[in-house]
């Protein structure tokens, strides 16, 4: 997603300190570092979860999602909009007030981003490309979610797969590929990269998920 914010320039110890307000009534509490996220998570029902970027810089977070990874190496984690906000069947209420991450996906679904890929196309991944830490941070913190929502591997997809299933995927403004590279590529955009890198993901995030077992 594109969309502005109202923290784009701040500085990550700036982010650090600031509370962001979704709701009049909701306030979300400040980003923590990864290592430290301890999250006070609302009980509902939540069954699937989308990845995304921001496509933004490494510290610019959106309201889009649910909570956003920001870097490009010490990685902190923002809670960027009320989950409950998404705890609902969303389509008889085109006016209501949700994390609009994922184009008629977003009824019971978390959206998680991680900060980056401004400007990037698939041959270029520009001035904030994707880094080893952001990916291994959006691993973590899905799996931690999908604990605690008992979301299915399976459900947890990327925003390029749901835009191959609608025909919108793509580089062009219109359209939407995140994430199916991981890596920029002088070779054409497949449709294909969709599943692959998030078949790559989900093996990812499903080690986390038994490394959280053996615990």
């Amino acid at each position: 997603e594109k969309g502005a914010s109202a923290c784009r320039g701040r500085s990550p110890c700036e982010l650090e300190r600031r509370r962001v307000s979704v709701h009049a009534s909701v306030v979300l509490p400040p980003p923590a570092r990864l290592r430290e996220w301890q999250p006070t998570l609302p009980s509902g029902s939540l069954r699937a979860m989308w990845l995304h970027w921001t496509a933004g810089d490494y510290h610019t977070v959106s309201s889009h999602y649910h909570f956003c990874v920001s870097g490009p190496h010490d990685i902190l984690v923002h809670a960027t909009h009320d989950l409950r906000a998404n705890m609902r069947d969303l389509r008889p209420l085109p006016h209501a007030l949700y994390a609009a991450h994922t184009a008629g996906r977003n009824s019971f679904a978390i959206g998680l981003a991680l900060c980056g890929m401004a400007d990037a196309t698939p041959g270029d991944f520009g001035a904030y490309p994707l880094t080893e830490p952001l990916i291994a941070g959006l691993c973590e913190v899905a799996a931690r979610l999908a604990v605690a929502y008992n979301i299915p591997l399976d459900a947890i997809r990327t925003h390029a797969e749901a835009a191959v299933e609608e025909r919108y995927f793509g580089a062009g403004d219109d359209e939407r590929w995140d994430i199916a590279r991981l890596r920029a590529s002088s070779a054409p955009l497949r449709e294909e990269e969709a599943q692959i890198v998030g078949d790559a993901l989900r093996s990812r995030i499903a080690m986390r998920l038994a490394e959280r077992r053996e615990a």
